[in-house]
């Protein structure tokens, strides 16, 4: 008998490689995650940020499948500089109705969001300094009020 596994969650930041990726490539990109996460139960978020190539993500299912595609993402050569904000076991989803929703921001779109922090302190993009002060909680509220009335999956 299957056992079910608890909800897990990963929301990791990473940068874009060279001049970060043109509408097309992001297209193609949020197209195959859409296929993937549908057959391996996975939802959750993008957020893409033209301005300072930065992406942030939500990955959320079952343990091994959230891991297994974060270990695949991680070594992706579309990104670079990738590191995990936060993980851990979940009561429930951010975007139980979203296979991968996307959010295409600004950054003067991100500082107008209740909750915003700046996620990369200096372009060294190192893990930012002080990181542990912004608790799981305040960044995933973050996520959801900025995602709430952009965020689309089709």
């Amino acid at each position: 008998m299957l056992v079910p596994q608890p909800l897990y969650q990963i929301i990791y930041h990473s940068l874009a490689s060279g001049d970060g990726l043109p509408p097309e490539a992001l297209a193609e990109l949020l197209r195959q995650a859409r296929s993937y996460n549908q057959a391996h139960r996975l939802t959750g978020l993008l957020l893409y940020t033209n301005q300072t190539k930065e992406f942030v993500q939500v990955l959320e299912g079952p343990r091994d499948e959230v891991q297994k595609i974060y270990e695949k993402i991680a070594v992706d050569p579309r990104h670079k500089h990738a590191f995990v904000l936060h993980e851990g076991e979940a009561t429930g989803r951010m975007f139980p109705d979203w296979r991968m929703g996307f959010a295409l921001a600004e950054t003067q779109d991100l500082r107008a969001t209740t909750g915003y922090f700046p996620l990369v302190a200096a372009p060294g993009y190192a893990r930012p300094p002080g990181l542990a002060v912004h608790a799981p909680p305040q960044l995933r509220k973050f996520l959801s009020d900025f995602a709430g009335p952009v965020a689309v999956d089709n």
